[in-house]
């Protein structure tokens, strides 16, 4: 009996112990760092309380020790001494510096909000609520133009229905009010009502295939799509791995104000703006 508590007691020691590796960390409001060093490795790591840090990883040369416990303490103050406050919730994310600044990526929106305001986590909660609001964005929230968005969703069921899989009203009506980023097809109408480049790009394709003779076995795909069938399958299999529908892009058109097909969904109704960006492709993500 002494020798199975014994047994098991050697078994309860971190396993790190019978692999030859040593580790130090240390912890603070800033961050963490840790070392770690074995008979082949050596590697260090801080990552600060806003994401960011530092780390590097190399081979045993034998010059390589662990550092002392006010060593680490040391390096992390020295890393992550300028760290932002990092906060989240459905909506968004934002990071504020010390100085005020702060940036903020909100869900589904293509545009940063950025300035300055109190820093400290109050500060940041109250900035990110104020640009990102609480709940993920949806199509209905970010697709305020109904012209814009039913060319959207109209280059987005010529692509599927040509080239992938055929996509339905019912269905474009299901993701009005799903977050965005949950659904590649949600995504890609919430980028081309947000980006005007895009939106062009969708457009040239659309009208592409639409003037193509024959498009019966996806012929016209390859030379219509930005990226060609090959980006094409690969993105439709990120969607099948992910459970989302398997489309390419929307058709839009039509902001020239020529009819774009009906959707069988009420359009998200008030004029708003767009914002255009730079730098989007048409490839399907």
């Amino acid at each position: 009996m002494k020798k199975f508590l014994a047994f098991a007691a050697m078994l309860a020691v971190s396993p790190l112990v019978f692999a030859g590796t040593d580790v130090v960390s240390c912890e603070s409001d800033l961050g963490k760092c840790t070392y770690t060093l074995s008979d082949e490795f050596f590697s260090q790591e801080c990552t600060c309380r806003d994401g960011m840090g530092e780390g590097e990883d190399s081979t045993i040369d034998g010059t390589q020790t662990l550092p002392t416990d006010e060593e680490c303490d040391a390096e992390l103050e020295k890393v992550c001494k300028n760290a932002g406050i990092k906060c989240e919730n459905e909506a968004g994310t934002c990071i504020i510096k010390p100085d005020g600044e702060y940036q903020c990526t909100c869900s589904g929106v293509e545009e940063l909000s950025s300035g300055t305001g109190i820093f400290g986590e109050n500060g940041c909660k109250d900035i990110l609520e104020e640009n990102c609001g609480t709940e993920a964005a949806t199509l209905r929230t970010i697709c305020t133009d109904s012209e814009i968005f039913n060319a959207c969703v109209s280059y987005e069921k010529t692509f599927a229905n040509t080239c992938f899989e055929p996509l339905s009203d019912e269905e474009i009506d299901a993701l009005l009010d799903v977050p965005v980023e949950s659904d590649v097809t949600a995504r890609e109408i919430s980028w081309c009502c947000q980006d005007e480049s895009m939106r062009n790009e969708k457009k040239a394709s659309f009208e592409c295939i639409e003037a193509a003779e024959s498009c019966k076995n996806k012929e016209c795909c390859s030379t219509c799509i930005v990226g060609g069938e090959d980006s094409a399958e690969e993105d439709k299999e990120d969607a099948a791995n992910t459970g989302a529908p398997t489309t390419g892009t929307t058709p839009e058109d039509t902001a020239d104000g020529d009819s774009a097909p009906a959707t069988g969904s009420e359009a998200p109704a008030e004029n708003k703006e767009e914002s255009k960006s730079d730098g989007c492709s048409l490839l399907f993500v």
